[in-house]
């Protein structure tokens, strides 16, 4: 799982990100997202799972993560010899919302990528 997050709303520029993937320098990171049957930038975008307002009803009643409370470091070292991550991760999809504001580029861009948030 990747979080991503910025200071400011989120907006990523497909063709901007699409140019910068097609470049050779490039190479390795497309052959290992290949490994993970991520085979363009559209099958890795389509996996957004929503923003912050959409999950805030998914973890209303979470415990709040501290440096003095290494709960999400066990859960996270537990995780691994866990089968749950489809089942929480089509949990979290159901209070996703179309990622309109997340998104630009060339409107084919855009359609293809809701087309493909849609069918995850």
């Amino acid at each position: 799982m990747v979080f991503m997050g910025q200071n400011g709303p989120l907006k990523i520029d497909l063709d901007r990100v699409e140019r910068r993937y097609d470049l050779p320098e490039h190479a390795g990171v497309r052959e290992s997202l290949r490994e993970i049957d991520v085979n363009n930038l559209f099958d890795l975008f389509a996996t957004y799972t929503g923003s912050a307002a959409d999950l805030a009803p998914y973890v209303k009643d979470a415990a709040i993560n501290t440096d003095g409370d290494l709960r999400l470091s066990y859960l996270a070292g537990w995780g691994i010899n866990s089968n749950l991550e489809d089942y929480l991760y089509r949990q979290m999809l159901k209070y996703r919302s179309a990622p309109t504001q997340v998104f630009s580029g060339s409107p084919g861009a855009v359609q293809t990528l809701l087309a493909a948030t849609a069918s995850q």
